[in-house]
């Protein structure tokens, strides 16, 4: 019994992590004339399976966001955005991937 309701409570946070790191993530529509065609923001912060230093994990996260909007995703670039204010402020860079649907 101990052992059901330990393996229940591990299910349960890990998909609430899923969902939690799903929430962190913002689409755009990209401007017009671009090579792209969404621009998405992903997490800055580490979860379990998903590091933000880690590029294919950025990519993942990114591709994973669109899967319902667009059927075949492409990452075609990724941008970083310093939100750090030198010598007051210390934080993770903010990621965004570009992606083209086919």
């Amino acid at each position: 019994m101990i052992k059901t309701a330990v393996a229940t409570l591990a299910c349960s946070m890990v998909l609430m992590g899923y969902a939690f790191a799903r929430d962190t993530v913002r689409i755009e529509p990209a401007t017009s004339g671009r090579p792209y065609d969404y621009v998405v923001h992903v997490q800055n912060t580490f979860s379990i399976g998903y590091n933000p230093l880690v590029r294919e994990d950025r990519d993942r996260m990114a591709l994973r966001a669109l899967r319902g909007q667009c059927r075949a995703a492409r990452v075609v670039g990724e941008d970083k955005i310093i939100t750090e204010i030198w010598a007051i402020t210390s934080s993770l860079l903010d990621y965004v991937v570009l992606v083209k649907c086919a």
